[in-house]
């Protein structure tokens, strides 16, 4: 009850003090609006905003720009531009991240803007494309990694939604988001932050150091920053420690550490194989947890149930920064300029056991020449065997930088302007990982228990195992003399040399000037990620890797009007054409516009309106990934209908069979296509208040999507079966595709694998209105208050994968989507003296339970729902020791909100990793000192 009074105290503060400000306005026998026409006292300086190439003097145009300045960040308790982003109402998908320990970019953080893919937005920095990150999300599709921008270095970020490609070319479908950093300080700035978590792990510390020097001609700014974080590790949470966290009592049984499993027979308890106490001598493991346990309807084995929470969830990382910008003027009409953003980090993390295990010949059956029987057996490594809990963790290093420079300046002395520079933005990435050697760590175990090799019986490996020394530990030295590390190192970047020239004043109309701007583009982008020969030849036990690399030339050639089509009304029309190829591939181009509207029926009043398309070229990844594995499962439909054909497939025994994928990349894809419109109005009646309200529309077509596996599945079982003719293209693809065993030995036709390629098929939309409202005032005595508001509100989602698929509604249908349907967040700042203090809070929306996420039926399934909002509170206070020294606390989720109650998730982390985080409530304490420079 209090946090929803908390979040009524917000609103009140933006609506009451408006209507004591409109009170007070009637009584003196004025209007609010024309008291705001009274402070307007000076002409505004023209300055370039984010979505336009024109300078002008209205910051608000036609397309909604949501501005972060680097003391909001600051005072809403953000340490990072992921944590910012992140927490914007724009930003309602699920995204992986540091949580996803087993997943392909856990060392990268991003966001989904509009709940669209995160390849959709454009990320700049100071309006330059920054690079991708090479390795690719979800192992498909290349997109950006902001968790190593340094925040000492920013000014403002702007996120601009909608399709922005007629003005920034590739990628800006969702919208763009634009991180501008300082280019003016003053003296020099020693920042310090330490803090961590109240129920402990993750503490971290940052120390800034940024400066600047200017004389009449020279504006230099520096920076330097360190941070570091330690990780936090799932058995320091409650939720993520142990499987008696499951909301299933009936499932709170332990992972299988230790398993022999029999064919046909199930599992054989282990005190048949190693005595009476058979997990005795094992009982270290996993701080001392595991023993002996039960599976109900399964059987017996030694396991712990709390191995599933030594993996990590917060990365441990050290990140160094370094910042310069400098101009230096020429003369009057000449500048030069530059910008060198470089960072490096290195970051640790791992997947846990579930991800660090063995089983014979790659997790198959062997034949026990003891008993004639099918036998599998799987074991993890525990960090007391392997020695200590990052033995088997992934060590990542990125080294990224972005750069530009160029000349600019004004034409004698009319109005023409131009801009020539360079920009270039690179990002590499080293990684390694200690995993099993097939050869070896098969010979190890055979050592152990197994014994020879007796042969193969129909491809299965003959052994007779004494399962008595199968429950032993293994040493340190052990551990490393059976594994190896997997070496990695990935690149991508993106460059372009650039010209730009601008007319505020082209030429004249009755209703004022009209601006121009016009650009000449060339570049190109590369993406590189191989993987270690050593994983493709196999040498690695289970472990399959991406890799691939390819190069793109780019050209564009761009122009945008400003046009005052009468003192009410404005016009802004842009038009782009970019024309790319694939080297060793295709070549696409694309021609996109827009076209903004801006009405101002007064001072105090704005009507605005765009319609735009936008394009996004085929990422590199879809375009050139090489054979590149991945395991999952999926439905065997031939063996279902050959094997029981009178058998419903849901009861088919084959309805779930895992199998290895390979993808391969498709270099003839062509660029994914988009059209949006938005229309809006803002409304600031003083210059203490402000509302605004934006409808905004993205349909989205050739999106890029890999074949449905299924659906390769049912047409390899129609030519099988005979159902289609073998000769056909669609048969004679679907069975070079589907790769099987033999019809001979006791598993026939087993599925060995199956290949898939990207294809440009599907189709999305995505409706929603964002809306903000801010108030300041000044109670006298009491002080100066702020108080703001924002909310997203997503009306509609619709996808289809396939021409002739039915539109999935993707807000009603949550098997295939999570997102968030609302998020609002507030805030209220009080200054008082040398004391300012500001409450922050988020409102994140219902979303689907873990039975609607995994069932067709949705919400509609057995025990099918939503789970309830999750609030978070920060809070922050600062006092001014001097004019030049200041202190600060932040208490981030104060209330210490863990994720709402899932009583269907009863698999670990038993939380939607994706969407919610159990990090809980975090403290820092921050010191900052300036020299110099004035107060």
């Amino acid at each position: 009850m209090k946090r929803k009074l908390l979040v009524a105290a917000i609103a009140s503060a933006l609506v009451l003090p408006l209507i004591a400000t409109t009170a007070m306005a009637q009584q003196t026998g004025q209007t609010a609006p024309a008291k705001a026409k009274k402070e307007k006292v000076q002409k505004l300086k023209k300055i370039v905003v984010t979505g336009s190439l024109i300078p002008q003097a209205q910051i608000e145009t036609a397309s909604p720009t949501i501005t972060l300045t680097a003391g909001d960040i600051q005072r809403q308790g953000f340490s990072s531009v992921y944590q910012a982003l992140r927490a914007q109402p724009l930003a309602t998908g699920a995204v992986q991240g540091s949580q996803t320990t087993a997943g392909f970019t856990t060392g990268a953080s991003t966001i989904s803007l509009l709940g669209l893919d995160p390849s959709f937005t454009l990320y700049l920095i100071d309006g330059k494309p920054m690079a991708d990150f090479p390795l690719l999300y979800n192992g498909q599709s290349n997109f950006v990694d902001i968790s190593n921008i340094p925040m000492g270095m920013i000014d403002h970020i702007d996120i601009v939604p909608g399709n922005q490609s007629s003005i920034y070319g590739s990628s800006a479908i969702a919208g763009v988001i634009n991180i501008i950093l300082k280019q003016r300080a003053e003296g020099v700035t020693l920042d310090y932050r330490a803090g961590g978590f109240s129920d402990g792990g993750g503490n971290s510390q940052r120390l800034q150091l940024s400066g600047g020097y200017n004389t009449d001609r020279l504006n230099l700014v520096y920076g330097l920053q360190y941070s570091s974080q330690q990780p936090m590790w799932g058995f320091q949470r409650s939720l993520t420690k142990s499987s008696n966290s499951n909301p299933n009592p009936n499932g709170r049984y332990s992972p299988r550490n230790y398993l022999v499993l029999r064919y046909g027979q199930g599992y054989v308890d282990p005190t048949t194989l190693n005595g009476p106490k058979p997990c005795s001598a094992i009982s270290n493991q996993y701080g001392g947890t595991l023993g002996y346990q039960n599976r109900p309807g399964s059987g017996y084995y030694c396991g712990s149930k709390q191995s599933g929470g030594f993996s990590t969830l917060i990365n441990k990382s050290d990140v160094g920064s370094g910042y310069l910008h400098a101009n230096y003027r020429l003369n009057s009409n000449t500048q030069f300029y530059g910008m060198a953003l470089y960072t490096v980090s290195s970051k640790t993390f791992y997947a846990g056991p579930f991800y660090n295990w063995w089983a014979p010949d790659n997790g198959n059956y062997i034949v026990n020449a003891n008993t004639g029987t099918f036998d599998y057996i799987q074991t993890t490594f525990a960090p007391e065997e392997a020695g200590g809990l990052a033995a088997g963790a992934t060590h990542q290093i990125t080294r990224a930088y972005s750069v530009f420079g160029g000349v600019r300046g004004n034409l004698g002395n009319s109005n023409w302007a131009y801009d020539a520079y360079y920009a270039r933005s690179d990002n590499k990435v080293y990684s390694a990982q200690r995993h099993a050697l097939t050869a070896k760590v098969n010979a190890f175990f055979e050592s152990q228990f197994l014994g020879p090799q007796l042969g193969t019986y129909y491809g299965y490996q003959v052994y007779a195992p004494d399962y008595s020394k199968f429950y032993q530990n293994f040493t340190a030295a052990d551990y490393k003399s059976f594994t190896g590390a997997i070496h990695n190192r990935s690149e991508s970047y993106t460059q372009s040399v650039n010209l730009q020239v601008t007319n505020t004043n082209l030429f004249e109309l009755p209703a004022g000037p009209v601006g121009f701007a016009g650009v000449l583009q060339a570049g190109n982008s590369f993406w590189s990620q191989p993987t270690d020969p050593r994983v493709i030849a196999g040498d690695f036990w289970g472990m399959t890797g991406t890799s691939g690399a390819g190069k793109r030339d780019n050209y564009a050639v761009a122009t945008e009007f400003r046009v005052p089509i009468f003192s009410q009304l404005t016009a802004d029309l842009s038009a782009r054409y970019d024309k790319y190829k694939n080297i060793g591939g295709s070549s696409d181009n694309d021609a996109t516009y827009k076209i903004g509207l801006e009405y101002r029926p007064s001072d105090t009043l704005l009507f605005r309106a765009n319609y735009s398309t936008a394009f996004r070229a085929p990422s590199l990844g879809y375009a050139f990934i090489g054979p590149s594995g991945y395991y999952s499962s999926t439905t065997d439909y031939y063996r279902c209908e050959l094997l029981f054909p009178n058998t419903p497939i849901d009861q088919c025994r084959y309805s779930s069979v895992q199998y290895k994928g390979t993808q391969l990349g498709n270099p003839k894809l062509k660029s994914i296509t988009a059209k949006s419109w938005g229309a809006g109005v803002v409304w600031s009646p003083n210059q203490k208040f402000d509302l605004k309200a934006d409808f905004y529309s993205i349909r989205i077509a050739n999106e890029v999507t890999y074949q449905s596996v299924s659906l390769l599945m049912k047409q390899e079982a129609a030519c099988l079966l005979g159902q289609l003719p073998s000769t056909s293209a669609t048969c004679q693809a679907a069975l070079s595709q589907v790769q099987r065993g033999s019809a001979t030995g006791p598993i026939p036709y087993n599925l060995l694998g199956i290949t898939v390629h990207p294809m440009n098929v599907s189709n999305e939309a995505v409706r929603g209105i964002v809306s903000s409202a801010n108030y300041r005032w000044n109670w006298g005595k009491y002080g100066d208050f702020s108080a703001g508001l924002r909310y997203n509100v997503t009306i509609q989602h619709t996808y289809q994968q396939y021409a002739g698929d039915p539109t999935i509604r993707l807000l009603h249908t949550p098997y295939y989507s999570s997102e968030f349907k609302t998020i609002l967040t507030g805030s209220m700042s009080w200054q008082l003296g040398n004391w300012t203090t500001t409450l922050y809070g988020i409102r994140y929306g219902k979303t689907p339970n873990y039975a609607a996420q995994t069932s067709l039926h949705g919400y509609a399934a057995t025990n099918g729902g939503a789970v309830k909002p999750w609030i978070l509170y920060n809070g922050s206070v600062q006092y001014n020791v001097t004019d030049n020294a200041k202190v600060s606390l932040f208490v981030n989720n104060m209330f210490n909100a863990m994720p709402p109650r899932d009583k269907t998730w009863t698999g670990w982390p038993y939380y939607n990793n994706q969407n919610y985080n159990v990090f809980g409530r975090s403290y820092w304490l921050e010191f900052n000192v300036r020299f110099g420079g004035g107060s």
